[in-house]
């Protein structure tokens, strides 16, 4: 085999990072940019958790971006990532709003995470092992309760994202996960109005009785009160929430 042959081959299959700084390298995407589109996404949707963002509010880039510290392309960048799992909404003339919350907006959400966390519950109950398999959503009924006492009310929201989190990985199902995972954040905006007509500690006694039942392999209790936590989110009216808080005098 002629070196130029063999040198071919070797380039071909050798991973893009450890060619030389050619035209292959610098099509990488650099890994600080887009943490820093991550941690202004997060910081965004932890904004509507605590109620400094309304659904239908208009998100402006620049606000945000003083307000973070940092250059408006990240911040342009995290609103459009937020475009893109439904939590943000781009309106020509209009500009960038967070989503709407409607009574049958919220009722159509939770019937397709009540379906998703369904199945969570019946393939991490058909996994081998114990009990201790559900040691890591424990874990995240703990942090919820002490997030439950917490003043900023985007800590329980944050926790409670973790905790169901916890309850898709507990299946080992990688594409369920992944499929709860693009709702999380229209969840989180949900919760952050759901929290403010609820108790966080009826939700923390909610989520040691599901792990109290899938450590004990009850399967027909654990459903039944998954079906309960959740389907109580839909007799919320948190259409009415939104529009009493818009009447609330700025400040």
């Amino acid at each position: 085999m002629s070196v130029a042959v063999r040198d071919h081959r070797v380039r071909a299959a050798a991973p893009v990072g450890m060619l030389g700084a050619g035209a292959e390298a610098r099509r990488l995407v650099p890994v600080q940019p887009r943490t820093m589109v991550e941690q202004a996404a997060e910081a965004i949707v932890a904004g509507a958790a605590r109620g400094i963002f309304l659904p239908e509010d208009r998100l402006v880039e620049a606000e945000i971006a003083r307000d973070l510290g940092i250059s408006r392309v990240p911040v342009r960048e995290a609103l459009r990532l937020l475009e893109s799992q439904g939590i943000v909404v781009s309106t020509p003339y209009k500009g960038m709003r967070l989503m709407q919350v409607t009574n049958g907006g919220v009722a159509a959400l939770m019937r397709v995470r009540l379906s998703l966390e369904t199945l969570a519950v019946r393939e991490a109950l058909a996994r081998p092992g114990g009990p201790r398999r559900f040691d890591a959503l424990r874990g995240a009924a703990d942090t919820f309760a002490e997030a439950s006492h917490a003043t900023d009310p985007a800590q329980p929201v944050m926790a409670e994202q973790e905790f169901h989190a916890a309850l898709c990985r507990a299946s080992g199902n990688a594409p369920l996960l992944a499929l709860w995972q693009s709702l999380a954040r229209q969840l989180a905006v949900v919760w952050g109005l759901a929290l403010q007509l609820q108790s966080a500690e009826s939700q923390a006694e909610d989520h040691y009785a599901l792990v109290e039942a899938l450590e004990s392999g009850d399967e027909a209790g654990a459903l039944a009160i998954l079906v309960g936590h959740i389907e109580q989110f839909v007799a919320l009216d948190l259409e009415a929430l939104v529009a009493e808080r818009r009447r609330q005098p700025a400040g």
